[in-house]
């Protein structure tokens, strides 16, 4: 049986203040397709941040988690966003419905952004599902008309619309009464039955037991993993063909080919960083200083000819500090942000957007220097090329991309830092 979620030493670690706090530290998981999985430990040992990580709704800091055999620690958050619409279900302790729509539109909503084609048929397949949890009655009742039990049953009519291949729950019947909780634990394991993944984090021990299996946490790792009854077969209508088993669970075949391909770096930032660097490149072949009244000195980029009165060969690279500020090293630094443009389409992206940085950096300070020595008449021998000011722009540009890539990078951690692992 194939797996649909891998993970392997995952590591999550968020920051309070000057503490490190290890969420998740060095989990090893795996969820075959039609397991029935209960999560279950004291409240902050990481229960909740080990399924955020398993619904590709955060990335481990470390690790490898695998979703479908795609792994979720390099993937853009829209690639993220797609694998969450169209193959996994959530169902939460609170209800999160909309208040100004009836059941049945609730449950329609995760279908306005799911990436499988709509056939027309939403509502019939909306009402359908409410009927499967007993509500076929109240479909149009809004949720102030419904007890917590029936809007709970919403949410997990909900969480099915988009027929996922997993449903993940968290604390599910954390605000029930007894009747209610196992109406929705009876629910989940006839959806199980019928051959739906289901992950579930839970306090309840009769929701527990109901699972096939548990692991129990304690501060982050796994201290207990048993197994609780044996998998029900799902039910099927034919016998399928014999057909060899694949090594590794695929994607489905409705997700969007830009998230089965390989997992490139996102390609308009590397043409960007490419872009700026052929400028830099372009403007060590533009005139960087002008001519001097001293020397009789003219540069008119990297590679023509600088022309002195004395000896050219030796006062062009030892007799003037004016010298260090030609194109050549325009030219150096335009060449490391094309190869820092290629790193990150190949998914080194922190490495590329540090040297975003660094070469935007030493390019604004070698160019602000150079114009203010020039400027204030620090070097009145030398006056300023276009050149120089196209080298500042672009080196501005570098930097400016690259703290906003590390900004980006760091903005998932962020907004998990102040969730509280239960």
């Amino acid at each position: 049986m194939t797996d649909i979620v891998d993970v392997d030493n995952a590591v999550k670690v968020f920051h309070r203040g000057i503490e490190e706090i290890r969420a998740i530290d060095g989990i090893d998981l795996a969820i075959p397709s039609g397991d029935y999985l209960a999560v279950v430990g004291p409240s902050g040992s990481g229960k909740t941040t080990l399924l955020n990580l398993i619904g590709c709704v955060d990335r481990p800091t470390s690790g490898r988690v695998t979703v479908h055999g795609l792994e979720t620690e390099d993937m853009s958050d829209r690639a993220l966003a797609t694998i969450r619409s169209t193959t996994i279900g959530f169902v939460f302790q609170h209800f999160f419905l909309i208040p100004t729509l009836t059941a049945v539109e609730n449950v329609m909503v995760p279908s306005r952004f799911c990436a499988k084609p709509v056939d027309g048929v939403v509502r019939q397949r909306a009402e359908k599902l409410l009927d499967l949890v007993g509500l076929s009655a109240r479909i149009d009742h809004l949720p102030r008309e419904l007890s917590g039990g029936e809007m709970q049953r919403v949410a997990l009519a909900r969480s099915l619309i988009n027929e996922p291949d997993m449903l993940l729950a968290d604390e599910p019947t954390g605000n029930l009464d007894t009747r209610n909780a196992e109406e929705i634990a009876a629910i989940f394991e006839e959806l199980n039955t019928g051959g739906l993944t289901i992950v579930v984090v839970t306090h309840n021990p009769d929701l527990a037991t109901n699972a096939t299996r548990a692991v129990h946490l304690s501060d982050g790792a796994i201290v207990e993993e048993r197994s609780l009854r044996e998998r029900a077969a799902p039910i099927v209508v034919a016998e399928p063909e014999e057909a060899p088993e694949p090594e590794a669970a695929s994607a489905p075949e409705y997700m969007p080919a830009s998230i089965t391909k390989r997992k490139w770096g996102s390609p308009a930032v590397s043409a960007a960083m490419v872009i700026l660097g052929a400028v830099m490149l372009l403007a060590a072949f533009m005139p960087f200083l002008g001519e001097t009244t001293g020397y009789g000195l003219m540069d008119q980029g990297t590679f023509t000819v600088t022309i002195y009165r004395g000896n050219p060969l030796t006062q062009t690279f030892f007799g003037s500090p004016g010298t260090l500020f030609t194109g050549v090293w325009a030219m150096m630094l335009g060449s490391l942000l094309v190869i820092a443009g290629v790193l990150y389409l190949f998914r080194r992206r922190r490495i590329a957007a540090w040297s975003a940085v660094a070469i935007g950096g030493i390019g604004v300070v070698a160019s602000a220097v150079s114009l203010v020595m020039i400027l204030a008449r620090l070097l009145p021998d030398f006056s300023a090329g276009y050149g120089l000011w196209v080298m500042l722009g672009a080196s501005i540009a570098s930097l400016a991309l690259g703290i906003t890539l590390l900004l980006r990078e760091r903005r998932p951690q962020a907004r998990t830092r102040a969730r509280a692992s239960r």
